[in-house]
């Protein structure tokens, strides 16, 4: 508790006494404007807007640390808990740089990439991430195994695709890049479905729009998302709405975190074929859905406030 009593003080701009005070009412059922309004003696004057902060980051931070022990104890009955990964855990300062390390771990269900891990695939995806003057069809032919569902190079090599596919969706610090660059640079577009223009008059404004993630208000998001839920619009997230090809630019992001040549080496072909698609199936729609859910969340909270 003294941690996260210290970390709130200092987001609060208050003293760790002032928090504890106020946590202790809190906790005790005390409302805040109750708090704020008869117990500034205890809180130190901790005003209404202050004592509201805390009782949310209170409740996120006691969140964290409960999934934050879970998660190193689920790892560690899994005998996979390193001196490295135990220290990313217990430093993470969110619940999404927590869930980005314990993805990995999850218990998930059976996926294109674990069946071909399981027929033996993984050195074959190994070698060809490491070394992309390899010839891929050449490496793929002594994986081949109807017996295991794997009857030619080509399903040799689309099995492949998909454990590094899957090993990247599943990359703490390439997801964590990827969230700094569309936080900063991502746009949300809008389009009417066709069809639905005089339905959704009211959405006009909308029907070809784009703008900047970070400069959407309330008011705009919490109508595009509505508008989206009635059938009106569809939307996206364009990570670099500058560039000619985003999603090609953001296939050469995975490219360059991993060093990987995807140009004028033997298996260039294929390992650019491996990002396109990580991008596309994986990383892309996840971070869409993502941002998204955090829009709506940031929208909502602004509108009440």
């Amino acid at each position: 508790m003294s941690d996260i009593s210290a970390r709130l003080a200092g987001e609060l701009n208050a003293q760790q006494q002032q928090v504890v005070a106020a946590t202790k009412l809190l906790d005790e059922g005390a409302t805040v404007p109750f708090i704020a309004r008869y117990r500034k003696e205890v809180t130190g004057g901790l005003d209404d807007t202050q004592l509201r902060l805390l009782e949310q980051r209170l409740s996120y931070l006691r969140e964290l640390e409960e999934r934050r022990s879970f998660i190193l104890s689920t790892i560690e009955s899994q005998n996979k808990l390193t001196p490295e990964l135990s220290a990313d855990i217990t430093n993470a300062q969110s619940k999404t740089e927590l869930e980005d390390l314990y993805l990995p771990y999850k218990a998930k269900r059976r996926t294109k990439g674990q069946i071909a891990i399981e027929a033996g695939l993984e050195p074959l995806a190994d070698a060809l991430f490491k070394d992309a003057n390899l010839d891929p069809e050449q490496q793929a032919q002594q994986f081949v195994s109807a017996e295991k569902g794997f009857a030619d190079t080509k399903a040799v090599l689309e099995g492949a695709k998909f454990i590094l596919m899957e090993r990247f969706a599943e990359d703490a610090k390439l997801l964590a890049k990827f969230r700094s660059h569309i936080s900063q640079n991502g746009a949300i577009e809008s389009t009417v479905i066709k069809g639905q223009e005089q339905a959704g008059a009211k959405y006009r404004d909308y029907f070809e729009h784009q703008e900047l993630l970070k400069k959407v208000p309330s008011h705009r998001a919490l109508a595009m998302l509505r508008a989206r839920n009635e059938g009106v619009l569809q939307l996206n997230i364009n990570p670099e709405p500058s560039a000619e090809n985003s999603a090609q630019l953001c296939a050469n992001m995975i490219a360059e975190h991993y060093r990987l040549d995807i140009k004028y080496k033997a298996a260039s072909p294929w390992l650019l074929n491996v990002v396109q698609w990580a991008w596309k199936v994986k990383l892309g729609l996840h971070l869409e859905n993502e941002f998204f859910a955090a829009m709506r969340e940031k929208a909502e909270a602004g509108a009440i406030d």
